[in-house]
């Protein structure tokens, strides 16, 4: 057998074997599903709330559903309101995330969470998204593996569960070879940072590894922190890499893009600050439009809008119904 095959038949072997790892384990009861009472957030942007509940690393459209974390909640009848001006309470929805964290930044959302909070109720449901910020930061500095931030994260959602968590979602990174910020960038080194692939085996990235680090941490039967990730739902509509490896081509249904870079065009005009922006803040230079963050992927430079964010928060929703901790 080819040798080079081989590596990467062995590497997408592991990849399958901790996948079914992380997504069969300790299913629950889709007849009497899970119901939270209490949301808690922690992350970057795709959880970052103003004190109503509305996304800020987005689209600023004022709705409480357009986050991740804001999405998920609202499957609950929770809307997740910043804690800063919302203190946290037995039920209702809480979040600590902020703009660009980094997991050492979570960590310390979670030490914020613990003192207030003491212990993770049984009706607790934790989403974490993070990742994005930390590859951002490994590109920048010469950095070829994650490890080191996969187990700081894992360490820090087991903080989560010796304090009695037992429904943690955590959404990685997502494929950010495909950002914007991207561009004219090392688009396989950034890849391999990030995400796994057939093409690119990148073990030494963030999802592949905190996925096999979270398996190895929670192996008992009822799981009660679950990885989902969604990056091969980002990529099928942030476009795909041709033959080359690393010239981009359109692979998109229903979302609009440049033809003529296979990028997404960021909606709001100041995306280089990569912070979303207020609806007075969109470009409507043409092709673009005061609506077109209605069909458009990316805010931003990194940060995706309401559109993108519900879909892949549905996405997860789904996940989470098939193992009964959605209704």
């Amino acid at each position: 057998m080819n040798p080079i095959f081989s590596r990467t038949l062995k590497a997408l072997c592991a990849v399958m074997a901790a996948t079914l790892l992380s997504a069969c384990g300790g299913a629950s009861s889709t007849v009497d599903p899970f119901v939270a009472t209490r949301v808690i957030a922690f992350g970057d942007g795709f959880n970052y709330v103003d004190g109503a509940g509305a996304g800020l690393s987005t689209v600023q459209t004022g709705e409480t559903d357009n986050t991740i974390a804001g999405r998920i909640a609202a499957r609950y009848g929770i809307v997740v309101k910043n804690v800063q001006t919302n203190p946290l309470a037995a039920t209702g929805g809480f979040s600590y995330a902020t703009a660009n964290a980094r997991v050492a930044d979570v960590d310390a959302q979670i030490t914020a969470f613990l003192s207030s909070a003491g212990s993770v109720a049984k009706k607790d449901l934790i989403i974490i998204a993070v990742g994005n910020w930390d590859i951002y930061d490994a590109y920048r500095n010469g950095v070829t593996s994650m490890d080191s931030n996969a187990s700081a994260l894992v360490a820090s959602i087991q903080r989560l569960t010796t304090a009695g968590a037992e429904h943690v979602v955590v959404m990685p990174v997502i494929n950010m070879a495909r950002t914007p910020w991207a561009a004219n960038k090392s688009l396989a080194g950034i890849q391999q940072l990030s995400i796994t692939t057939s093409s690119l085996p990148g073990l030494n990235s963030f999802n592949f590894l905190l996925l096999t680090k979270l398996n190895a941490a929670f192996r008992q039967d009822r799981k009660p922190v679950y990885l989902l990730d969604r990056s091969s739902d980002f990529n099928n509509f942030a476009g795909q890499f041709d033959t080359n490896g690393s010239t981009r081509i359109i692979n998109v249904s229903g979302m609009a893009l440049t033809a003529d870079t296979g990028l997404y065009v960021p909606v709001c005009t100041a995306h280089t600050a990569m912070a979303g922006c207020a609806l007075g803040g969109l470009n409507t230079t043409s092709p673009l439009t005061a609506t077109s963050y209605q069909t458009y992927v990316f805010a931003d430079d990194i940060n995706l809008t309401p559109l993108a964010n519900r879909f892949l928060a549905d996405r997860m929703i789904y996940t989470m119904q098939t193992f009964g901790w959605a209704p």
